[in-house]
């Protein structure tokens, strides 16, 4: 944690900044970042730096950075990018500690750029000066007034009569990321810290994010990505935030399957980067958000502290419609909208009147206009339900009553440590009432917008649940692993596909379990081996060149007797040399005919970010057909893999439909984290792996891979 508050501190709390490319007129990038320094009362020194200009805005101007008298913690780079690396290397004779470019003409421009930009990274790695940007919007430091930026944001107010502020944002889209600040600012929400990564030559995103999960005075962190540049830096952030307890919500462009490719493998087909983002993201406790609003009604309630207990929601309105689409909108998020114990409702009758609804959701009528006790009364006695875990209410509090039933409102929060939001009617071009000021003063999260208010409970109660199940995890002790590292060796120098043959016998050595079977070379010698294995059985070519073996014609199953065998054992060489001449074969696998079950597909593809990612789905046809496949990135563990399970629609077929048994899901999980083990074994040599079918038996009978492929990077050389 020191490492990484010392590397980065000097971004957002110099005691000294160096405006380099520093301009006088402040609409100019080093103009602007100059006059906001200035007029944001930033207590360090600033020093302007601009060959032309003896001073700027009364400050004394110095041609290089080199010639400025005094230490400098961070340098603001604004000049063309022909000038930015000679600007860095004077900057690190300087002893400078950080740097930030503003200048664009990088990477994002073509082959020159990507140069410029990698002499960069080069230069930051060499020296140890830590480098945001190029082609970046800069960073704010709303509490210490660091305003390295040239965003208009650097101009904006914060909000009358905000608290400290607990919230950073990291974003990968300079200009979008400002607008999500200035939304979150008139949303009453604001930030701490902004950070504008752009390319990424040295410091990413996830470099920022550890920044704000070390800092004490950041409860919630925002932000906006494009992609990881590096998955596994990421996924430490999001366990050392996990373990602070401190939500990450990112908003993350890109829902195409624009990743994915056509590839021999069901999983290489089926893996689109939106795909693996949004499994990492529940693996991980990350939040996704589709619009920056989510973002801005969360932040009250984790600010309140109060982390609902499960996900049963009781909802009080004073409008029956209302109720009805709160409750289908709170189901469809996966909360609960349960119906009330008796006693609970026996009270509510003796409360409202009887053209009220005593139900969940609980509709006041308009009765509450009147008689606004009702509200409070029944308040009093939700929170005594042992079956409610959150209340929302969506109710006037304008005068003449506002004032008072927002006091006793509070009375009512403070008696428990339920979760309990406020979204009060606030219409269009209305001004917040007293009594919603008082809310807010006292800590309770009022939250305007009905429909975000469901939003942020909804990611509230996934948040409270991940944190759960991952304390319950750290009390358990991980189920070994078989070393399949002998399995390895034994591939040699072998690349691209292999046989299902050598592939199943790598899945053996992780303790996957896979068909009896032999690989017969001969008719006679396919013959012997069905006897011995016993009938009936299954006969299939073994080629590393034909992964698709059904639409080759070179499988055949249900043999019975040796006549059968021979004849098979024939047309298939057959048909596998005309489907694909020059085809390697190794030979003809002889398996044993395995009974009906339910038929999964578990595969592994390699993400250029994240490594290893598991898929799991259902086999056979199904995958192609329904593509109903989750997806989680090396390693799981036995929960990763049972929530990929019970993701897809072919859950409900595992779990017993029309009277079936309930599938092994214990042997099935299992399974998936052997796979996930095998696949990080690999490492960077893995390129895809399926195993299609895995056939899934009743509980207690286990799982056993009938077909399986795995494919090993051409590049890939075993010792």
């Amino acid at each position: 944690m020191e490492e990484v508050t010392t590397a980065l501190k000097p971004f957002f709390a110099p005691a000294s900044i160096a405006v380099i490319g520093a301009s006088s007129d402040p609409e100019k990038p080093g103009g602007r970042t100059l006059r906001a320094l200035i007029n944001k009362g930033y207590a360090g020194r600033v020093y302007p730096v601009n060959p032309r200009h003896a001073t700027i805005f009364g400050l004394p101007c110095y041609p290089s950075v080199t010639d400025i008298p005094g230490e400098v913690d961070l340098a603001v780079v604004s000049v063309p990018a022909a000038q930015v690396y000679t600007t860095l290397e004077q900057c690190t004779q300087k002893g400078v500690r950080a740097a930030i470019i503003f200048s664009s003409g990088f990477a994002e421009t073509g082959p020159e750029g990507k140069l410029w930009q990698a002499q960069i990274t080069a230069l930051a790695r060499r020296t140890g000066m830590r480098v945001c940007g190029p082609n970046c919007l800069g960073i704010v430091n709303t509490e210490s007034n660091v305003m390295a930026s040239f965003a208009f944001i650097v101009d904006l107010t914060d909000p009358p009569g905000e608290g400290p502020k607990t919230v950073g944002f990291v974003t990968q889209s300079g200009a979008f990321g400002a607008l999500i600040y200035a939304q979150a600012l008139a949303g009453g929400v604001g930030l701490k810290y902004f950070v504008s990564v752009g390319n990424e030559a040295d410091l990413e995103f996830a470099d920022f994010l550890r920044y704000m999960v070390h800092d004490r005075s950041i409860r919630v962190i925002g932000g906006y990505l494009e992609g990881a540049k590096d998955g596994w830096k990421l996924r430490r952030v999001a366990e050392e935030a996990a373990e602070a307890k401190k939500p990450i919500l990112i908003m993350k462009a890109g829902r195409t399957s624009a990743g994915a490719r056509a590839a021999a493998s069901h999983t290489g087909s089926l893996a689109g980067e939106d795909r693996l983002y949004s499994g990492f993201f529940k693996q991980t406790g990350i939040i996704r958000i589709e619009r920056p609003e989510e973002l801005i009604a969360f932040v009250p309630l984790v600010t309140a502290g109060r982390l609902p207990k499960g996900r049963n929601i009781a909802l009080v309105t004073t409008s029956g419609g209302a109720g009805v689409v709160l409750a289908d909108m709170c189901e469809g998020l996966g909360l609960s909208v349960p119906r009330l114990g008796e006693s609970t409702i026996a009270k509510m009758r003796t409360i409202l009147p009887s053209f009220a609804s005593a139900q969940n959701p609980v509709d006041l009528t308009a009765q509450y206009i009147t008689n606004p006790e009702i509200l409070l009364d029944s308040l009093k006695i939700l929170v005594e339900d042992e079956k409610v875990d959150i209340v929302l209410g969506n109710f006037d509090l304008r005068e003449p009553y506002g004032v008072e039933v927002a006091r006793r409102f509070m009375e009512i929060y403070r008696s428990t440590d339920k979760t309990i939001v406020v979204s009060p009617w606030i219409l269009p071009g209305m001004a917040e009432g007293e009594g919603v000021k008082m809310l807010r003063q006292a800590g309770i999260p009022v939250i305007p917008d009905i429909f975000q208010a469901v939003r942020a409970i909804a990611h509230l109660a996934d948040y409270a649940d991940f944190l759960r199940k991952r304390e319950g995890r750290k009390e358990k002790s991980p189920a070994p692993v078989p070393d399949g590292k002998c399995r390895i060796a034994e591939l040699g120098h072998l690349a691209g596909p292999l046989g299902e043959a050598r592939s199943k016998a790598l899945l053996a050595g992780f303790g996957i379990p896979v068909t009896r079977e032999a690989l017969a070379t001969g008719k006679e010698e396919a013959v012997s081996l069905a006897a011995r294995i016993g009938y009936p059985v299954a006969l299939k070519v073994d080629s590393p060149d034909i992964p698709h073996k059904t639409e080759a014609g070179a499988l055949r199953l249900n043999l019975r007797s040796e006549g059968e065998v021979a004849e098979a054992y024939e047309e298939i060489l057959c048909n596998a040399r005309n489907y694909k001449p020059g085809a390697r074969i190794n030979g003809v696998l002889v398996q044993e005919m395995l009974p009906p079950g339910i038929e999964v597909i578990v595969g592994v593809t390699r993400d250029p970010a994240f490594g290893p990612a598991v898929m799991f789905g259902l086999g056979g046809i199904f995958v192609e057909v329904f593509k109903d496949v989750s997806f989680r990135v090396a390693p799981l563990s036995r929960e990763d893999a049972l929530e990929m399970i019970g993701e897809t629609k072919g859950f409900q077929l595992l779990k017993g439909a029309r009277g079936a048994p309930p599938a092994d899901m214990e042997a099935l999980a299992e399974t998936i984290v052997r796979v996930s083990h095998l696949a990080l074994e690999l490492g960077d040599c893995l390129e895809e792996l399926d195993i299609n079918p895995l056939m899934v038996y009743p509980q207690g009978r286990g799982v056993k891979a009938a077909d399986a492929m795995v494919v090993l990077r051409r590049e890939s050389k075993w010792s």
